[in-house]
């Protein structure tokens, strides 16, 4: 049950889903909610911080890794690189649950309809940058720890096999979201064999 708040931010982006504009009037969510202006105006202080509460829940907190979590894979390097992609394309083609769409929705179309608000979220290119960084950091520990134990090569720098996964991870998803692939995962396996045979162990 979503408190009203909630309900609030979930039918907000319902009506710039159906509307295909991420604008949308106080009018237009009082209507679409059942809550009179004031009352909208009593958990909000203006628009704007709806429209920001819906880019962080809906668009920023989708472009977070959950990294505590995908530490928790356990397997040798190919596994863990092969099951961290895979949990991540999943993560990503799934999105964040929104209870009071009731019919499976393409998180594509979230991220289009928000794309202007995520573009002028503060320091959103410094908060693209942190992210990022933050997951080469994560595979260069995995990296690092299977040159150690011989299962990748080591005449190659941990920098340079990151970058190639990093590489590797943005073109697939960028695909995705430009609609030129219907799904990640089949991507990813598709072309997982042959970036392994690139940074494999080589006596």
């Amino acid at each position: 049950m979503l408190d009203t708040k909630e309900l609030i931010l979930e039918k907000t982006l319902k009506l710039m889903i159906e509307k295909q504009n991420s604008l949308v009037s106080v009018r237009e969510i009082s209507d679409a909610t059942g809550i009179a202006t004031g009352g909208i105006y009593y958990y909000f202080s203006n628009k704007k911080q709806i429209y920001d509460e819906i880019t962080e829940r809906y668009a920023i907190n989708y472009i977070k890794f959950n990294i505590d979590e995908l530490a928790q894979i356990k397997g040798n390097a190919k596994e863990k690189i092969h099951d961290v992609m895979v949990e991540i394309f999943k993560q990503k083609q799934s999105g964040i649950n929104i209870e009071t769409i009731e019919d499976e929705i393409d998180y594509r179309i979230i991220l289009i309809v928000l794309s202007p608000n995520i573009y002028s979220y503060e320091n959103s290119m410094e908060f693209y940058r942190g992210v990022l960084k933050e997951l080469k950091d994560f595979f260069a520990e995995i990296v690092e720890e299977g040159q150690k134990n011989r299962e990748i090569r080591q005449d190659l720098s941990t920098e340079d096999i990151v970058e190639s996964l990093i590489i590797m991870y943005t073109g697939i998803q960028y695909k995705w979201e430009e609609y030129l692939i219907d799904d990640m995962i089949t991507s990813f396996e598709d072309n997982f064999d042959l970036e392994w045979e690139k940074i494999k162990f080589r006596e």
